[in-house]
């Protein structure tokens, strides 16, 4: 069974600052991958093909290939999945915004994965030559076969990394399915086959912790204009 863990790591600053840029770089793929699909579609009239593509994004990012692809591949999923959608009555947009930052994959031979928690992450060949690879550290490694490691933004850089538990799936004995979708705006989003769904808002929660963050920003900005230790600083702290 594929299980996902999303975990903090260690790293020097310089393999930050690179790190960011690669989902940066990932990004301009993305948008890369926009410009080809309205191009060719206007010229055609057909979407481009997943070859089209992939040629056409191929040694000119200074990233892994394979990460490169899996943009590619991501588009292609998110585009077919609204074409999908489309003929089944919904309406649904084609993939369409251009994006800053887009996380970036790393697959198969793209990373190298040491007992002791360290994780090396190849940038591949650029302009004729091998980049350094990244090198950064986490406390435990998942127990078993890691398959991918995507680079993530959740209020800091994060690994998301998929592996392989060794755990067969248990057969799904039950009448109907559900599916639930977790998010901050609708916290809870349910459907069930036989027809029944619910949706809890979470906009009212949204709107208090954005209210705690700008009065602790406050805070924190009167502070810094105060003695640390002093009357005023304890009276704001």
């Amino acid at each position: 069974m594929i299980r996902c863990m999303k975990t903090p790591f260690r790293a020097s600053k310089e393999t930050i600052d690179r790190l960011f840029e690669c989902n940066r770089v990932s990004g301009e793929v993305w948008n890369r991958c926009l410009e080809l699909a309205k191009e060719t579609h206007l010229k055609t009239g057909k979407w481009i093909k997943k070859s089209a593509l992939q040629k056409a994004t191929k040694r000119i990012f200074p990233i892994h290939s394979q990460s490169v692809q899996a943009v590619c591949h991501k588009y292609l999923f998110a585009r077919d999945a609204a074409r999908k959608a489309r003929k089944s009555g919904h309406k649904n947009k084609y993939p369409y915004k251009q994006k800053r930052y887009y996380n970036t994959k790393w697959a198969n031979n793209g990373f190298e994965v040491f007992e002791n928690g360290k994780i090396q992450l190849s940038m591949g060949d650029f302009e004729g030559k091998r980049q350094a690879p990244l090198i950064l550290w986490i406390k435990a490694l998942p127990k078993g076969q890691i398959k991918e490691i995507e680079l993530i933004f959740d209020r800091q850089l994060q690994l998301s990394i998929a592996y392989e538990d060794g755990q067969e799936a248990k057969e799904n004995t039950s009448v109907n399915r559900s599916a639930i979708d977790v998010g901050e705006i609708h916290t809870i989003a349910a459907v069930a086959e036989n027809g029944e769904n619910v949706v809890i808002t979470g906009r009212k929660i949204r709107s208090i912790n954005r209210l705690r963050n700008k009065k602790v920003a406050e805070l924190q900005s009167k502070m810094s204009k105060c003695t640390k230790g002093s009357k005023q600083w304890k009276r704001y702290n």
